[in-house]
């Protein structure tokens, strides 16, 4: 199912927000390798909820070994967050981060660290009343520190807990990179290079917004309406593209870091075809009665008759400008006061975004 205008904003693992914090944008197919992995095991959601639709599920069941699957569900027990908790590991990674800087970090974490991970070791906001010293004592073994973690863990993290603590730890890492591995060759390293150059764009597009918009603006703008600026505890956002999860968007955390995962918008999945709304948009740009109109605007709201005098037009043409400029994304008419029309000044930095993100787009 497509996210839509007017739909609720998908989000996991999202808490309440607070002051503004600063941002960054990566990007990477490592991270869709951990997200992919993730999506398979989540039991939560219906699948239908993804874009990918219910028949993604059955072919990449059909795609994967069987014992790459195996390792995928004996791994996590059928939760998401442990996958999800790598993000924090694909951060990690070397530039471009792709998925075999994933697999390669996984082959090299230890046993232990793995484990300390899967416990909410990165964790900053998540961890409920437990401090990192019980994390790294539980995950060494100690029973008294297993307790408080178990105890002091948020409820939906408990079961998560308990499963990471009755497979050994060797085990774990090798059942991970198994499904790492397997995810690679079958899954995502036929289409790669197309995911990259997909997510590529996106994160241009992004970085192109966060020059312009704040961050409260830009991460409502990323995940199609998730409001979030920060929250103690964090310092920075680090906002990541994705394709396979459309259109959820993902919270975890890395220490000070709160890593989003968006879902690229449809527009960057046309390829050659410019994005509709960058058309719209430059449609009603193109026309000199339309920029003064606009240029008033910039001042202030006005009403059509003030707006009918500056031109020196019918109202049924001003009306019919307002009604391309409306289209485009450019003006609001107010429904409070009829008749009142004012700037919308956030599309003007989206469309700048979107047309360089467009004529950079075929860059390799």
């Amino acid at each position: 199912m497509n996210s839509s205008v007017g739909a609720p904003a998908k989000a996991k693992g999202l808490p309440s927000p607070a002051a503004d914090v600063t941002v960054d944008v990566d990007w990477g197919t490592g991270y869709e390798l951990v997200l992919g992995l993730r999506m398979l095991v989540d039991r939560d959601e219906d699948p239908a909820s993804y874009a990918a639709g219910t028949e993604w599920f059955e072919r990449t069941r059909r795609l994967l070994e069987p014992d790459v699957l195996s390792a995928a569900e004996r791994y996590s027990g059928g939760h998401e967050i442990l996958f999800g908790y790598l993000l924090a590991l694909a951060a990690d990674t070397p530039a471009p981060r792709d998925a075999a800087a994933v697999v390669a970090a996984v082959g090299a974490i230890s046993p232990l660290e793995l484990r300390r991970l899967l416990l909410g070791g990165r964790l900053a906001t998540y961890r409920g009343d437990v401090p990192s010293e019980a994390i790294d004592s539980a995950a060494a073994g100690d029973t008294g520190a297993v307790r408080a973690l178990l105890d002091g863990c948020l409820d939906w993290q408990r079961e998560p807990y308990e499963h990471v603590l009755s497979v050994d730890a060797d085990e774990a890492k090798e059942l991970l990179e198994i499904a790492c591995r397997g995810w690679h060759t079958a899954v995502l390293g036929p289409d790669e290079r197309a995911t990259a150059r997909v997510l590529r764009r996106s994160a241009r597009t992004t970085r192109a917004l966060a020059e312009r918009l704040h961050t409260v603006d830009l991460v409502d703008r990323a995940t199609s309406g998730v409001r979030y600026g920060g929250e103690p505890g964090i310092e920075r956002i680090l906002l990541v593209p994705h394709v396979i999860s459309r259109p959820w968007s993902i919270f975890t955390e890395s220490g000070s870091t709160k890593i989003v995962c968006y879902g690229v918008d449809d527009a960057q999945l046309t390829g050659d075809a410019p994005p509709d709304p960058l058309v719209a948009a430059y449609k009603a740009l193109g026309d000199e009665t339309r920029l003064r109109i606009l240029r008033r605007l910039s001042e202030g709201p006005a009403g059509l008759v003030e707006l009918t005098e500056l031109t020196g037009l019918a109202k049924s043409t001003v009306h019919g400008h307002l009604l391309v400029l409306r289209t485009g994304g450019l003006v609001v008419a107010q429904a409070s006061k009829k008749g009142s029309y004012s700037l919308r000044r956030e599309t003007l930095a989206e469309s700048a975004a979107l047309l360089e993100s467009y004529l950079e787009g075929s860059e390799e």
